[in-house]
This record gives C-alpha cells, structure tokens and sequence, in this order.
C-alpha cells in the first residue's frame, strides 16, 4: 500500500489554520466586547442595545462584528 503524506499533511495544516484563525477572532472578539462604549465610538464602532458590536456608520448593515 503506498500511502502518501502529501495530502494528509495538507488536510492536517489547513485544520491547523481554520482553528488558530477561530482562535485569534474569539480572542479578538473578547477583547473588543471589553472596551467602552465611548472607545468603541473612538474606533468606528458602536454597542447596540443587546450588548452586540455593531459597525458604526454603516446605514442598514445589521450585521454584528
């Protein structure tokens, strides 16, 4: 049986990155949900009334960072 590692090692490194990636934005996500209101307006974005972030600025986005 001859098995190659090229695709596993591909298929292993692209998991590696899809969680390292979902890491650096829940972290990320922490770290903004922390902030202020009045920092968050200082960069561009806002807190709506549930507590989501919201992009300021941005007429009918409706999409939560």
């Amino acid at each position: 049986m001859n098995l190659t590692l090229g695709p596993i090692t591909a298929a292993v490194s692209g998991l590696a990155m899809r969680s390292a990636a979902a890491f650096e934005r829940r972290r990320t996500l922490r770290k903004v949900s922390r902030l202020s209101d009045r920092r968050l307006h200082d960069i561009g974005l806002e807190r709506d009334w549930d507590g989501s972030i919201l992009a300021n600025g941005i007429p009918g986005n409706g999409r939560a960072i």
